[in-house]
């Protein structure tokens, strides 16, 4: 009588092991960017919600200084208003310390004009590679 064992050998488990490890291997930088593009998405997002409020309370004060309610930014972005009577700038500095920090785009910065800019982004990037428009 002859007993058949039931089960994987051990060069069975060692070829899917190498087969997820490829597939991780290939899928890993491509969730990683995917996540970095909402990130970036978040953060226009944020200025230009940042720059309506600067424009509302202009059209109140004919003035942009001593407005209040604006964000400080996120948990990878830190926003930064530069105020004047007449004229703003919002700049979003990539937090150290987190996946964003040497993200391609670098800086955003917007002005009271809809001048939109990257700052300490790679080269070769065009304002429409990060602002998505």
């Amino acid at each position: 009588m002859r007993r058949f064992n039931r089960g994987f050998t051990l060069i069975e488990i060692m070829i899917v092991i190498a087969i997820i490890g490829i597939v991780i291997t290939i899928a890993a930088p491509s969730y990683t960017e995917y996540l970095k593009k909402g990130r970036r998405a978040e953060v226009v997002s944020l200025l230009s919600e940042q720059a309506q409020t600067l424009e509302r309370f202009y059209t109140r004060n004919n003035t942009y200084t001593n407005v209040t309610g604006l964000s400080t930014g996120n948990d990878f972005y830190t926003l930064t208003p530069t105020i004047a009577d007449q004229t703003f700038l919002l700049t979003a500095t990539r937090k150290t310390g987190t996946s964003m920090a040497t993200d391609k785009c670098g800086d955003f910065t917007l002005t009271n004009t809809g001048v939109r800019s990257m700052n300490n982004a790679t080269t070769g990037l065009t304002t429409k590679d990060c602002w998505g428009r």
